[in-house]
């Protein structure tokens, strides 16, 4: 614990001279504390929550657990390395999962004896079930057991000798950064008193996202029991008991997610989608929300008259009220729906990103962000009449920074369609400045980006630029017919969307320099970038991270081919042409900007020899370009020194050539 000490602010004030505001700069951004979702606790009076930090120079994180009084605030550190906790039925433990003595898994504490009793060790799989797919654990009602999701270490090849031939007989033979390990995910359930724990789905078939019934008899689930599940997203909800026997409760030809077993007994709830051709990575088609009755089998949309992407929803204690959360023109909002009467009302509707919430009868837990402020943790017990602010670590760590101005713009595109867009820029820009400006991208395609704090943007605005972020046909938010946008046609509409808001914005707001423009993006955000390059010269510089550059080699290299199929309807040697025409090779001796292009060599969501292709094509062509490859890392960097090394050379480019 850190010693604190109290000066008198009449002395701060006679000694002081005020100084001027702190700029969000890469050295000390990575001190903002991170607090993560909150768990409210079974009868609505505390909350436990992770905060957590990271160390680029020690290239380490760390993640503390605490429990928070809802009522006096009083805050109390119970763990530390922990994460995911969960309540149990009655209040008066808390499981959490952490490492200690060499095993990994799950344990909890009281709330009178904090040292962390072992529930179960947990072992994982890594092969890639989905983005929706949670390997997650739950008490029982009961209080006397949990169950979880985890393999068998027994099984699998995660051994395999490198040096060895590896035979291959299955389609997804990789995972997101390595080969699978070829072991099953299965359910298990661990009694509290203790002994081994006991393999529920005992089957030759993945199993995950599990909910308890509330006899403490039954566990609904998610499997795809379909003849090859690598060649299909059909998943469907399951039912075991604490025998092993199971049933298959729905058989569509859609994708079932995360159920949700109400209070009573006598529904499943659960998000799905119903298009034959759907993927684990970003699906065009929006989720809704069906109950599946326990009676009669009978399954029943709930938010169809919704034009909405619903994203996941949970019981009230009524059993009648569910909760719900989905984007909605750059918002994140939380509704609340009922069964008996079809109708749904707003909870949290405003200009900021609520995030995942937690239940206790009507009370929610939730985190929220803004553009002015990141995530933090709220409290309301009146259906959002009121809200209570839980947490301001991060928000209190800003207190003394300058953050940008940031504002939301709408246009109409070329078919007469509005479009959101959203600019930061610094606020003290005055009559006459000229600053340059950095178009950004989001991934996806079916990403977005909304009211919501957002680092490199702030950075990158306290260094001078104009950050524009805008979401073209494609974004979720905005509803099914813009979200399937980009359907056999990455680079068509959303493309044109993109340069006529760039377009719109310079002329709103004339202190852009349109001589000195950048791009950049993530991911698909990185395709776009790749593809704005060979489409038109206006941008001085591009950074392309973790980018598509040929969507023939990028199908059969993916973890992905189901994207694919999905956005292009059907396979390569079917669309050839087509897929060939939106691939930034086929037009890459259009590019004339100067490009950076950043890449994880374990990344097998979009392999490296994506950017491979993308390169040797640039330098053989003479266009100013630089490769950064980051070992160890996949599509997303995990390690802190690799994240600043990366945030780095982004800036540095963009300096050398805009500035």
């Amino acid at each position: 614990m850190k010693k604190v000490f109290y000066i008198p602010l009449c002395l701060l004030l006679l000694s002081a001279p005020a100084r001027a505001q702190e700029k969000i700069n890469l050295d000390n951004y990575y001190t903002m504390p991170a607090v993560g979702s909150g768990v409210i606790s079974p009868k609505g009076e505390k909350v436990a929550y992770t905060i957590s930090s990271a160390d680029p120079k020690q290239n380490s994180s760390n993640s503390d657990l605490i429990i928070q009084d809802i009522s006096s605030g009083k805050k109390e550190v119970v763990a530390s390395k922990a994460g995911d906790p969960q309540w149990s039925p009655d209040g008066s433990k808390l499981a959490f999962r952490t490492s200690l003595n060499n095993k990994t898994g799950i344990y909890y504490l009281t709330m009178e004896n904090h040292t962390p009793v072992l529930v179960a060790e947990v072992f994982g799989s890594n092969h890639f079930l989905g983005h929706a797919a949670q390997k997650n654990y739950a008490w029982s009602p009961d209080g006397k057991s949990i169950a979880f999701v985890g393999a068998d270490p027994n099984t699998g090849d995660a051994n395999h000798d490198k040096n060895e031939p590896r035979i291959i007989e299955r389609i997804l033979y990789k995972s997101r950064t390595t080969f699978s390990d070829n072991r099953l995910t299965k359910i298990y359930l661990a009694d509290l008193k203790g002994g081994p724990a006991k393999l529920l789905t005992n089957d030759q078939y993945d199993s995950h996202s599990i909910s308890w019934a509330p006899d403490s008899k039954q566990i609904a689930y998610i499997s795809n029991h379909t003849a090859d599940a690598d060649a299909n997203y059909n998943n469907d909800v399951f039912v075991v008991d604490t025998q092993g026997n199971q049933k298959q409760l729905t058989k569509t030809p859609g994708t079932e997610h995360n159920p949700k077993w109400s209070p009573d007994g006598k529904y499943i709830l659960f998000p799905a989608t119903i298009r034959m051709r759907n993927t684990k990575d970003s699906p065009p088609e929006d989720t809704k929300l069906y109950i599946y009755e326990i009676a009669t089998g009978k399954t029943t949309g709930i938010t169809n008259d919704l034009d909405e992407r619903v994203d996941g929803g949970d019981w009230a204690g009524d059993s009648k009220s569910f909760y719900f959360g989905f984007p909605r023109k750059g918002k994140r909002v939380i509704y609340k729906g009922n069964i008996q009467t079809g109708k749904f009302s707003p909870i949290i509707d405003k200009e900021a990103s609520a995030g995942r919430f937690t239940l206790s009868g009507q009370k929610l837990v939730f985190s929220m962000s803004d553009v002015s402020s990141p995530n933090e943790l709220y409290y309301t017990a009146d259906d959002g009449k009121s809200l209570k602010k839980l947490t301001s670590d991060a928000s209190d760590w800003l207190k003394n920074k300058e953050i940008s101005k940031t504002e939301a713009f709408w246009f109409k595109t070329f078919d007469g369609v509005d479009v959101q867009g959203f600019i930061s820029y610094p606020s003290d820009v005055k009559a006459g400045d000229k600053i340059p400006v950095i178009h950004r991208i989001h991934g996806g395609p079916h990403g977005a980006f909304g009211y919501s704090f957002t680092d490199i943007a702030e950075i990158m605005v306290a260094k001078g630029y104009a950050v524009i972020s805008i979401n073209p046909r494609g974004s979720t938010g905005y509803g099914q017919r813009f979200s399937d946008g980009t359907y056999q046609a990455w680079g068509g509409g959303d493309y044109q969307d993109l340069m006529l808001g760039i377009d719109y914005a310079l002329a709103k707001y004339p202190f852009l320099n349109e001589a000195k423009m950048g791009v950049t993006g993530g991911s698909y955000g990185g395709f776009m970038t790749n593809w704005v390059v060979t489409q038109t010269n206006r941008y001085k510089a591009a950074v392309t991270s973790a980018s598509v550059s040929n969507l023939i080699s990028f199908y059969g290299t993916s973890l992905y081919q189901d994207l694919i199929e999905t956005e292009f309807n059907g396979y390569p040697w079917d669309n050839y042409a087509l897929l060939w025409h939106f691939s930034p090779m086929a037009h890459i001796k259009n590019v004339k900007t100067p490009t950076l292009l950043i890449h994880g060599e374990n990344d097998i969501d979009v392999p490296i020899t994506q950017a491979e292709e993308f390169y040797i094509g640039l330098k053989k062509l003479g266009v100013p370009a630089k490769f950064v490859r980051y070992p160890n890392e996949g599509h997303g960097f995990q390690q802190p020194k690799n994240r600043l090394h990366n945030s780095t050379q982004t800036l540095a480019w963009f300096d050398q050539y805009l500035k």
